[in-house]
């Protein structure tokens, strides 16, 4: 894999779920998913003079296992370390960060921080898919630099309030959805497909766009989704 492809999904992965150690600049994720891990571990393997080590962890308070991905010190993450932490310790996102970041690394920041959800109308018979970036941790001028990089695909989004972090979250929804859906869904792993899973009553426009045939679901009632969600959890 070309290290400039590597250093896109680092930089998609450092956005969401991955950090860098304040002191020795290391790499650090912890993912519930196995083939996630493998796959982060496998893949940041290609960059240079750094060693990516995988372990199984287990979570005593809540009884859960899952898969820490931690790398040797290098000049390469030191200096990544400068660029998305300039402020104290604080994951700044940068407009020089969200210019780097393609369809890949923003299938990252969806695997490791989206999150799709159906409401439900249950007058209207109807599901709507809403898609969130789960980003609070960052503050609404620095969000806003990263829906600016959204639309450069074509992908309009909006900024909902929400009482936790720095206080907003992105929404994408309609038209915005099936476009984001579209351009991530190659570099979407199985084990988080399902946060890709599109529900129409009948088919529309989404069919369009590259791979539909595989996200795109019909339904007929609302309660089908209603299951659906349950086994997806």
């Amino acid at each position: 894999m070309e290290a400039s492809r590597v250093k896109k999904i680092l930089f998609g992965i450092l956005l969401s779920d991955g950090s860098l150690e304040r002191n020795h600049k290391r790499f650090d994720l912890y993912s519930k998913q196995k083939e996630y891990a493998e796959y982060v571990q496998t893949t940041l393997s290609n960059l240079t003079h750094n060693r990516f080590s995988l372990r199984e962890v287990f979570d005593d308070r809540f009884g859960v296992t899952g898969y820490r991905v931690w790398s040797t010190k290098s000049k390469y993450l030191s200096k990544t370390y400068d660029i998305f932490y300039p402020n104290n310790g604080r994951k700044a996102l940068s407009k020089y960060i969200a210019n780097r970041l393609d369809a890949e690394a923003f299938a990252h920041v969806w695997m490791c921080d989206g999150y799709l959800e159906h409401a439900k109308n249950r007058k209207m018979g109807k599901v709507q898919n809403i898609g969130w970036f789960c980003l609070e941790a960052f503050p609404k001028e620095e969000l806003e630099v990263l829906q600016e990089r959204l639309a450069v695909f074509g992908i309009g989004s909006s900024l909902v309030k929400k009482p936790w972090g720095f206080g907003f979250r992105i929404r994408i929804g309609g038209e915005n959805l099936q476009k984001f859906i579209s351009l991530v869904y190659p570099f979407i792993l199985p084990c988080f497909q399902y946060k890709t899973v599109l529900f129409y009553k009948q088919e529309s426009t989404a069919l369009e766009l590259p791979s539909a045939e595989h996200y795109v679901r019909l339904y007929n009632v609302v309660d089908d989704i209603v299951r659906y969600s349950v086994k997806a959890e």
